[in-house]
């Protein structure tokens, strides 16, 4: 296991005329590499409103797969034209929720340094729809 530096960016568009929330999270992580398979655990913070919650990113070629586990409970799965369905559990209560991966790319070297690119639609109880785009660097 290797202690590393994350940087994640979100982009959200929050309404029609394309106005975009943006955060950005620079944190430290522990990366493990396997085959086929790139595992990063992180501490989330107040920045992304989800301190208390550890993320786990278990980063294939062609997928990566998002834990959530604390006080936000979620498992969200991005692969390129696919729709994966999960719960989103919060203190405030349990939504199900979907996710419509549009773009995925992976442009990580053996040793799991590059970045992840992601661009998905999250469908809120089946109604409510946001676009988002998802940048993690791996340092």
């Amino acid at each position: 296991m290797e202690n590393i530096k994350l940087k994640i960016t979100t982009i959200q568009t929050i309404d029609d005329a394309g106005n975009e929330d943006i955060i950005e999270l620079v944190t430290e992580a522990s990366k493990e590499v396997d085959d086929d398979c790139i595992t990063i655990n992180y501490d989330e913070s107040n920045i992304t409103e989800s301190a208390g919650t550890r993320t786990r990113l278990k980063i294939n070629k062609n997928k990566m797969i998002m834990t959530k586990v604390g006080d936000l409970s979620s498992k969200m799965e991005f692969e390129e034209n696919k729709n994966y369905s999960n719960l989103y559990s919060t203190p405030y209560g349990t939504f199900d929720i979907v996710f419509n991966t549009i773009v995925y790319e992976n442009y990580l070297n053996e040793d799991g340094n590059g970045y992840v690119y992601i661009e998905y639609k999250v469908i809120f109880g089946g109604t409510e729809e946001s676009y988002n785009k998802l940048r993690i660097d791996i340092y």
